[in-house]
This record gives structure tokens, C-alpha cells and sequence, in this order.
């Protein structure tokens, strides 16, 4: 066994994150070819590094596709200090137009050198929103049955036509789904792997996925997460190797805690998001939906929450 990697649970989970061993997490994974990368880019504050996906990367011997969609928080302007963050910033952020996303995208993937890693290891990357935008998505009528195949119903039925004709030509093979671990205490909510899909909706302007006051938040990142599942073996990391962030006051200003070396990987989404957000001192129960998801998308074990909880995770005193 590779020092440092230890089974908790649903996971593989280390504290001592180097390449080798962050490898040695993506290997047990046993990821089937080809492989679709969902790594976390909704913000350019806090996001999977060109380092992490170079890892990655470096553990895969097949064809890979590594997408995501646009978001307003992905751009230089959420990182100007001189600009307050605070509603205004929203308001700015949310007059986005389609040429600023394509702008902001190809700003993010040079100042962070990720296309240098991408054209080192030859990978594919495709805009979601951009096939969204050339109307190339899958017919919703073969996704619907393959969702229903494996669940109920979608609650919202235009998530049967958000995949890309691009992701299902791979149908059959593996989702890696590339996250971090975000918690915000005083609003009880954390961000992990069943989050991180709902980044897959191809609209960068998802305030309409999330409702008046986020009541349709939870159904949509179900939704979005039945739909992968049924199409794709769904694979995840979880990791906190440079970055993590915590929101303490200002959702806008959120806290960066830096090497903490933190990597889990599991094949069990929900149950690997229970065991992580009882570590980061939560409880699963407590935060919308995950709550939501459990006994729609699988069922988290309770002795997981048990295992989280003495096992947790010391985030630096601020």
C-alpha cells in the first residue's frame, strides 16, 4: 500500500498528497475507457489547478474528454481587488454576455496554464455551453430512457436535453468527476461531487436552476446527477491536495486554505459526499441536497456519518 492511502469507508482518502500517491488514489479507481473529466472551474478564485490535472492526466491511458460549462465567476473581474464584492459585482457578473464567457474562458486556461496541459497529455476540451449555443445536444427522448432505466422521473424535464451530442458518443465509459471540498458553516452548506455535476448544465446562466431563494436547487442537482449516472461510470476525486476554500462571512470573499494535501476517491458519489461533509464537521442530514438526494440518487450508509465524524478534518484557525 502506498504510504498515506487508507480506506475510510466509501473511499480511498489521503492527508499526504504528493503524485504519487494522488495517482495511486486515481489508479484504484480503475477508470474505464474513454474517460469524461468534470473538473471544478466555476470560479477563478478557487478551481481544479493545471498541477491536479496534470495528476490526473498522468494516471490515464485512454481517450479523454475533459469538459465543463461557462460560469459567471470563472474571469479576471472576480479576482480585481479594487472591486467590491458585494451585489454590485453580481449585477456585473450576471450582464455576461456569450462573448464575454468565450473571452473569460480563454483568459482561465492561459493564466492558470491549463492548456499547456491540455495540449501536453493531447486532451480534448469542449465548452458545454458552446454546444448548447450550436444546438448539438443528444435527443432527450434516448436519455429519458436510459434515466429511467435506473430511476423515477426527472423533476425537470429539460434536463433529459442538456447533454451534448460530443459526451454521449463516449455513453458507456467513465465520468471522473474532479471536485474540491467548500464548506460555508453559517449558511450549512458544502460543495462535493454531486454539486460539482450540477456544473454540467450547459447555460452559464443558471440562476434559473437554482429558483427563488434555491428551492430548485436540490431537484436539478439530482436530476443532473441521474442523468450521468445512467449514461456513464461514475468515478470521483475528491481533493483539497493545494486548495480548499471556506466561506466564513462574504460568499464572495471566501477563505483559502492552502496544502492541506487532501484527496479522496470513491466509486459511491453519495455516500463519499456523507462521509466528507461529516469530516468538515457537518451533518450530511443538514444540508439541502444532500439530504434531497439521499433515497432519490442511492442511499448513503449511516455508519458512514459515523466514520466521518471521527475522522474529521482540522481546517486552519483563522
Amino acid at each position: 500500500m502506498t504510504k498515506g492511502i487508507v480506506k475510510l469507508g466509501p473511499a480511498h482518502f489521503t492527508q499526504e498528497a504528493s503524485k504519487e500517491t494522488f495517482i495511486e488514489v486515481v489508479s484504484r479507481l480503475k477508470l474505464k475507457s474513454p474517460v469524461i473529466i468534470k473538473p471544478n472551474w466555476s470560479s477563478s478564485m478557487i478551481f481544479s489547478e493545471a498541477k491536479i490535472l496534470d495528476w490526473v492526466l498522468s494516471a490515464i491511458d485512454s481517450e479523454v474528454l475533459v469538459v465543463e460549462s461557462y460560469a459567471a465567476w470563472r474571469c479576471a473581474l472576480f479576482l480585481d481587488k479594487s472591486v467590491p464584492k458585494d451585489d454590485s459585482l453580481l449585477t456585473r457578473l450576471g450582464r455576461q454576455t456569450k462573448e464575454d464567457f468565450r473571452e473569460n474562458d480563454k483568459w482561465f486556461l492561459n493564466i492558470t496554464r491549463i492548456s499547456d496541459v491540455l495540449e501536453k497529455h493531447s486532451a480534448e476540451y469542449v465548452s458545454l455551453s458552446e454546444e448548447l449555443w450550436a444546438k448539438r445536444l443528444s435527443d432527450s427522448k434516448i436519455i429519458e430512457e436510459a434515466v429511467l432505466r435506473k430511476y423515477d422521473p426527472l423533476e425537470n424535464e429539460e434536463n433529459y436535453s442538456i447533454i451534448p451530442e460530443r459526451v454521449s458518443e463516449l455513453q458507456g465509459g467513465t465520468l471522473l468527476n474532479l471536485t474540491k471540498p467548500k464548506r460555508s458553516l453559517k449558511a450549512k452548506h458544502v460543495s462535493l461531487s454531486l454539486k460539482n455535476l450540477f456544473g454540467l448544465i450547459p447555460s452559464p446562466w443558471r440562476g434559473k436552476y437554482h429558483g427563488k431563494n434555491d428551492q430548485q436547487l436540490s431537484p436539478n442537482i439530482v436530476d443532473v446527477n441521474k442523468v450521468y449516472h445512467s449514461l456513464f461510470d461514475v468515478k470521483t476525486v475528491i481533493e483539497g491536495v493545494f486548495t480548499t476554500s471556506e466561506t466564513i462571512d462574504n460568499f464572495l470573499q471566501p477563505t483559502i486554505h492552502r496544502d492541506m494535501g487532501l484527496v479522496w476517491g470513491s466509486g459511491d458519489s453519495l455516500d463519499l459526499d456523507a462521509l466528507v461533509t461529516s469530516q468538515m464537521g457537518m451533518n450530511p442530514h443538514k444540508v439541502d441536497y444532500l439530504d434531497y438526494a439521499n433515497g432519490r440518487l442511492g442511499q448513503w450508509k449511516e455508519k458512514t456519518i459515523v466514520l466521518g465524524q471521527h475522522n474529521l478534518i482540522e481546517f486552519p484557525i483563522q
